[in-house]
């Protein structure tokens, strides 16, 4: 039998500068999938910001979940925004903007 109601869709966000080794994304990004399932979310995209093109990651991110009306973005942890400006501005600014949450893998935030 299906969910009585549809799963509402979240996209991730990660800054690869915080990355020790490329070979870290995929993990990555199996664990923020794994963190989106387990709070019953869709996982639409992961958007990955490269130093050498920032902000333009950050940039779709916000014209899609305006046009596609998602509610909540999810991110590794602060340290992922913080090349984008003040990491705390950042995820304000990000949440104004959604109209939504951004939630934290790390549950220090």
């Amino acid at each position: 039998m299906g969910d009585a109601f549809p799963k509402p869709f979240a996209v991730a966000y990660v800054g690869a500068h915080t990355l020790a080794i490329d070979s870290e994304l995929p993990w990555l990004k199996r664990e923020i999938a794994a963190f989106a399932t387990a709070r019953g979310f869709i996982l639409l995209m992961t958007y990955v910001e490269e130093s050498q093109t920032m902000p333009d990651a950050f940039g779709e991110l916000v014209q899609n979940v305006w046009r596609d009306g998602v509610k909540t973005v999810i991110v590794p942890s602060l340290a992922h925004l913080a090349a984008l400006g003040n990491p705390v501005v950042m995820k304000a600014h990000l949440e104004h903007h959604i109209g939504g949450k951004v939630l934290f893998i790390d549950p220090a935030f």
